[in-house]
């Protein structure tokens, strides 16, 4: 009997204890983060929704059975992801599958995740649940997917990039104080120095030094970015505006960028500046990706508004793609060393997670079956 098989048979509270003690992978949380709610949680039924891949949910649902082991199964429906944003469309899209319905339907919407759970709670719930123990539930389930290794689509790790923040916000205050005086004083002897030796010695200490500074600037720029400015915005324009420039640079390495919208006015209430910084970094990443590739290639940056309640932003490229799991597992961790060339350079991707986290949306990655690399984004644009 394998491990995976002794697991599956142990109490459920071993279940539970082994997903928490180390990564699990998604099927295992699925599985575990269902069944706490219908063996701890008091639910008749549980439904937990998170996408396959920008086109495609998967169910993964659970019933209570009296004096049995609760039964899951497992289903897909063809929607955007970006449903997961609006709760009415999200709750009347599963009503449609028949699975749950009716009344004491409870939603947890978890967006960090790209995930949601759907609750169907008994007319009277047992005595012992009260709404403490569910409140305890609901993180947990939230700490159990958070471990996982190898979701079929790859959704930045908040609990690792909260931590990188702070990291970032304390360290960088601490370095830059004693940064600022090494400048200082190089610049100095620089001007006091007569021999060549001396001022060439200087002048690499001072430019090394302006280099650690840049990059304290752009992790505290990820760990506390500026505060949004909100504005009504038509992102067709804005983002003909962005990509005018990169266009430009692009095409001297043969790289082709389109753009393509369902409509020629898409608005949406975001921070003008934080939305150009967040499609810029995303456009250059594939733009690295292709020129390090040495072959010609194109972006495609496409708006969608024929969702409802959404707005869907896609920044994809037919260069390489990733070809490690390691490396794709790591792709927004700014301190992972093994990343590929051209991708998850510094903290742009970081700071683009940040970006769309301050405008409550969802950010994936996928890698298509024709190749490269896709980044797909999603806005709300009913508050």
């Amino acid at each position: 009997m394998s491990a995976d098989e002794r697991n599956r048979q142990a109490p459920f509270v071993h279940q539970l204890l082994a997903a928490l003690a180390k990564p699990v992978d998604w099927n295992s949380a699925a599985t575990v983060t269902v069944e706490m709610w219908l063996e701890l949680g008091g639910a008749s039924a549980a439904l937990l929704i998170s996408p396959l891949g920008p086109e495609q949910l998967e169910l993964v649902y659970g019933r209570s059975v009296p004096n049995s082991a609760p039964q899951l199964s497992r289903s897909t429906i063809d929607t955007p992801f970006s449903v997961l944003l609006d709760q009415s469309a999200l709750i009347d899209c599963i009503a449609e599958s028949g699975l749950i319905g009716g009344i004491n339907v409870r939603l947890l919407l978890w967006t960090d995740l790209c995930a949601a759970m759907i609750l169907q709670m008994p007319e009277e719930s047992p005595s012992n649940i009260t709404p403490i123990i569910q409140e305890d539930i609901a993180s947990t389930c939230r700490q159990v997917l958070s471990c996982v290794t190898d979701r079929p689509i790859l959704v930045p790790n908040h609990v690792l990039l909260e931590a990188m923040a702070e990291y970032a916000a304390g360290a960088g205050h601490e370095i830059n104080n004693p940064l600022g005086s090494i400048i200082g004083q190089t610049q100095l002897l620089l001007k006091q120095s007569q021999s060549v030796e001396h001022r060439q010695a200087c002048e690499t200490i001072g430019a090394q030094a302006w280099r650690i500074r840049d990059m304290i600037g752009n992790s505290m720029l990820f760990a506390r970015p500026p505060v949004l400015q909100k504005k009504l915005l038509n992102l067709v324009t804005l983002l003909q505006q962005i990509l005018q420039p990169l266009t430009q640079t692009a095409a001297e390495d043969n790289i082709t960028i389109k753009l393509a919208s369902t409509s020629d006015e898409i608005m949406l209430e975001a921070d003008s500046s934080q939305f150009g910084t967040l499609t810029g970094h995303l456009v250059r990443n594939s733009i690295e990706a292709i020129r390090s590739s040495g072959s010609q290639g194109t972006i495609t940056v496409t708006l969608r508004d024929d969702i409802a309640g959404c707005v869907e932003l896609s920044v994809s490229d037919d260069g390489p793609g990733i070809g490690s799991n390691e490396i794709r597992r790591n792709l927004f961790n700014p301190f992972y060393s093994g990343r590929a060339a051209g991708r998850g350079l510094g903290f742009g991707l970081c700071l683009a997670w940040q970006i769309v986290r301050l405008h409550d949306g969802l950010l994936l990655h996928d890698s298509p079956e024709a190749g490269g690399t896709a980044f797909h984004l999603a806005f709300r644009t009913k508050l």
